[in-house]
């Protein structure tokens, strides 16, 4: 399996720093923008089919591709962002000033701790792989382009290049960029 992985268009909250999580908030002026430039680009890519959470950000990101590539369009939840529970919503100067017992207990990246009523990272990859490797079987011989988080795409990179929770974090997907593994 071929797999692009690209993070949805920018949204108000990436422009103010906002953990959005399992927030459902829609693209941008600028995000729509950049999904319509990302559809421009994607043309002179072979794509069988489009998965996408089902977050809106996301799902308007594939919209906009699908419409213009003409492909199908699957939604699967497994790759919506991850929960950040009571820091959703919130800047991280806030999240920091409202639970600041958290937050530090939090700066040590435990893989199995997560903000209150969140998901831990172990959580989230463990959901997110799982979906993966039931794509995989799928859709073994496919060209698919997934689009997803800013997080989400952080744990598929590590999946795809076999890294270590420490080594994962080196890897960030502006919006509407993506990037290309083979499974």
């Amino acid at each position: 399996m071929e797999l692009y992985v690209v993070r949805h268009g920018e949204t108000e909250f990436n422009v103010q720093r906002r953990y959005a999580g399992s927030t459902d908030v829609p693209l941008s002026e600028n995000g729509f923008k950049q999904a319509e430039e990302l559809a421009g680009k994607l043309h002179s890519v072979s794509i069988d089919l489009i998965v996408t959470s089902h977050l809106l950000r996301a799902r308007q990101t594939a919209e906009i591709v699908q419409k213009a590539l003409a492909k199908p369009l699957v939604v699967i939840d497994q790759f919506a962002e991850r929960n950040m529970g009571v820091y959703e919503g919130l800047t991280r100067e806030e999240a920091q000033n409202k639970y600041p017992e958290m937050w530090l207990r939090l700066g040590a990246r435990d893989i199995d701790d997560g903000p209150d009523e969140g998901e831990t990272i172990r959580q989230c990859y463990q959901r997110v792989s799982s979906a993966l490797i039931s794509m995989k079987e799928k859709y073994p011989k496919s060209k698919i382009l997934l689009v997803c988080h800013g997080f989400v795409a952080r744990l598929i990179n590590k999946y795809c290049m076999d890294l270590s929770f420490e080594e994962m974090n080196s890897f960030t997907l502006g919006n509407c960029e993506y990037v290309r593994y083979t499974l």
